[in-house]
């Protein structure tokens, strides 16, 4: 596996200079950012953040909207924060210095065990086991390993443990991860050209295509809202910051109504302007979470009358020219799109 892996590793920046002393800052950072999100999504996001935060010491120095910015489009914003947060820990506690302990490193805001496993791993080349879902799979099918991956886990893990080699830590852990990525796919697996068929279990009694077994799909909970988008002289867009612990913490959106199960019924009284006209756009969106779907309708008026309800008293009025430099929610960035009032 170990030679397969140095013949047809992919060419992903956060494995290259090797040799650098900020090496395990830049595994850390792709550890952070591949968290529940494609090798593909991540390069181009890996590429710019490093070249503006080169090190972790420049990183802790950065303000928390920056860091959101840069992250804007990889979602699951909390990893940012947690990432800031982790910077500014080392920085403060490591003088500027990765840990290499497992212990330490579990210690760090964002990462539990298998993100401290593949730092410790392939930032510095020492022995820990780190298992994600593609070493899982690879473990499942080679021993036919019935059921799914949480059925299996502990046995998993076990038989990870044990494999595991003292040696060669970095190429290893990289190179059973990479098998799973781009050989030993979910479904479009590639078993003639796998590495290990020879002695894989699933592959003799031809059941790769049923390990592991599908998880159940879980029901996700269906929302409902209504944003509302008006103008100040066409300059202006009436925006307002979610709450830092909430869903989408920190970012902008268009005023709105609560997230309710049935979809509200459009009331002036619950606009921003009361007395201002309302129409509505019949522009419909639907945005899924991982835990839930949410339905947006808008309403738009072209002229403010009087004054902000007091339920909106902490929007605030965000010049055209200045939205691209604040964290917009994808839904509102959509909605600003459909209007022309945002690019991209």
């Amino acid at each position: 596996m170990i030679n397969w892996y140095k013949k047809n590793k992919r060419d992903l920046p956060w494995r290259k200079n090797v040799t650098s002393k900020d090496y395990a800052y830049r595994v850390l950072i792709s550890e952070f950012m591949l968290q529940q999100t494609t090798v593909s999504t991540v390069i181009p996001y890996f590429n710019k953040f490093i070249k503006k935060w080169p090190s972790i010491k420049k990183l802790s120095k950065a303000n928390l909207d920056e860091v959101l910015l840069s992250w804007q489009g990889l979602g699951y914003y909390t990893r940012a924060k947690n990432l800031l947060k982790t910077s500014n820990f080392v920085c403060n506690q490591y003088n500027a210095i990765v840990p290499s302990s497992l212990k330490k490193l579990k210690e760090l805001p964002g990462i539990g065990d298998y993100s401290a496993a593949a730092i410790r791993s392939i930032g510095y080349n020492k022995k820990a086991v780190a298992v994600d879902g593609n070493v899982k799979r690879v473990i499942a099918r080679y021993y036919g390993l019935k059921g799914t991956s949480k059925d299996n886990s502990e046995i998993i893990n076990q038989i990870a443990s044990r494999i595991c080699p003292d040696r060669s830590n970095r190429v290893y852990t990289q190179a059973i991860m990479e098998l799973g990525a781009i050989i030993c796919k979910p479904r479009k697996y590639n078993c003639k050209k796998c590495c290990l068929k020879k002695n894989c279990l699933s592959y003799k009694q031809n059941i790769v295509h049923l390990i592991p077994s599908k998880k159940i799909k879980l029901y996700k909970e269906k929302l409902n809202c209504i944003s509302f988008l008006i103008l100040d002289q066409n300059k202006s867009v009436l925006m307002k910051k979610r709450k830092d612990t909430k869903l989408l913490a920190n970012q902008w959106e268009l005023p709105s109504t609560n997230w309710v199960k049935k979809p509200p019924k459009f009331s002036k009284i619950y606009t921003p302007f009361p007395k201002s006209n309302w129409k509505n756009t019949n522009f419909r969106l639907k945005h899924i979470f991982s835990h839930l779907e949410l339905e947006n309708a808008v309403y738009i008026s072209e002229k403010k009358i009087g004054e902000v309800s007091k339920n909106f008293k902490d929007s605030e009025w965000i010049d055209n020219c200045n939205i691209k430099k604040i964290v917009v929610t994808t839904m509102t960035k959509k909605i600003l799109k459909k209007f022309n009032l945002v690019q991209t």
